[in-house]
């Protein structure tokens, strides 16, 4: 399965109009690319893989003006999912919150192959993965681990060019001022809550593994929903609490924090991310 289907719900992107920009059109058209010369290396070796099939968000109204910021937009979302993290548990397979990806087509073939095929197999896979981004993106990883790794850090650079904006930087300190915190830069402010309820879930995760889980694993906890309806209640109220401080701070971030992911995600043609 395409790794980059992993990356957190916090990074996805999104763009502002009804239908898919030129731009995205050829990300869609990259990303089949390479999934078909996936699959045409892996025969090439006696394997197979099946090719992933592209995928194409179809955004509501409602979801791209979040995205853009919009003041109410983001209230009525925040009121009912806060951030989006303790939702996912209160209000399983909602797609506000819990967008179904798919099961790979290759998970049934992979399933039914020995340890020691399926290593011969991923290693194979590997070697395809890398030889197909390169053909079609002229990009040199070795993995899609590696793969995802370049995408973070392409975001990354992207995002911290936001924090040297005159304006956003002052905007940046006023919602700091107001939330009463020291941390002031726009990319920190944006992911703050996110980051703090994810740290919390994963935390409560960690307690009913006993410690077990590795350094710097995100997971969500094994609870019921009314077992996790009173995280989901104080993560609302804090949501909500920071939309009111961040009140000219989101219209003013948010879209140009969009354009920088559109424009990585379609240039590492990260189809589900569109």
């Amino acid at each position: 399965m395409f790794v980059a289907k992993a990356v957190a719900a916090a990074l996805l992107a999104t763009s502002f109009g009804g239908l898919a920009t030129p731009g995205t059109e050829a990300a869609y058209a990259s990303k089949a690319k390479i999934e078909s010369m996936r699959a045409d290396c892996m025969k090439e070796q006696g394997l197979t893989y099946l090719p992933e099939k592209v995928v194409k968000r179809d955004r509501t109204k409602e979801e791209r003006a979040r995205l853009a910021g919009d003041h109410e937009a983001l209230r009525a979302y925040r009121a009912k999912y806060g951030f989006g993290v303790w939702s996912k548990l209160v209000f399983p397979g909602d797609p506000a919150v819990d967008r179904d990806m798919g099961e790979s087509r290759n998970n049934k073939h992979l399933m039914s192959l020995s340890a020691k095929d399926l290593k011969a197999w991923r290693a194979a896979d590997e070697r395809c993965f890398a030889k197909s981004v390169k053909t079609v993106l002229g990009k040199t990883v070795t993995s899609e681990a590696d793969f995802l790794s370049e995408v973070n850090a392409a975001l990354g650079n992207g995002l911290r060019e936001l924090d040297a904006d005159p304006k956003l930087s002052a905007l940046g300190k006023d919602f700091g001022a107001c939330l009463k915190i020291a941390e002031t830069r726009p990319t920190a402010l944006a992911d703050r809550g996110r980051a703090t309820f994810t740290k919390q879930a994963t935390e409560v995760a960690r307690t009913q593994s006993k410690g077990s889980l590795p350094k710097g694993a995100v997971v969500m906890p094994r609870l019921t929903p009314e077992q996790a309806k009173p995280y989901l209640d104080k993560e609302v109220k804090a949501a909500l609490a920071d939309l009111e401080c961040g009140k000219a701070f989101y219209p003013a971030y948010a879209p140009r924090a969009r354009a920088v992911q559109e424009r990585v995600y379609q240039e590492y043609a990260l189809d589900f991310a569109l």
